[in-house]
């Protein structure tokens, strides 16, 4: 946890109101703590979801974000996460929800 907490106040600085829902796919790479460190931003519309899947292999942890404020998404969005869950290359490795 204490890499994480750091993570984050490094990044908070990036971190601004603005913020718009990803579309398609981004990636930042930077230097922490002696590491070198990828961060892939992937889209999470439907017509994105399909390449998810390249990534699981060579990650070593996920955050997956919600949008609570889209309440009539919810039934899609626990359908998604489970598919998700179910992939042998997702399970055993950390996930923030």
């Amino acid at each position: 946890m204490y890499a994480v907490v750091d993570l984050c106040i490094c990044l908070g600085a990036a971190i601004t109101s603005d913020v718009t829902p990803t579309v398609g796919y981004s990636s930042i790479e930077f230097a922490f703590d002696g590491y070198d460190v990828v961060l892939y931003d992937l889209g999470g519309g439907a017509n994105i979801r399909g390449i998810w899947h390249n990534y699981y292999a060579d990650v070593y942890g996920f955050v997956f974000v919600v949008d609570a404020s889209a309440e009539t998404r919810m039934e899609e969005c626990l359908e998604v996460i489970v598919s998700f869950l179910d992939n042998p290359l997702v399970r055993g490795k950390p996930i923030l929800l």
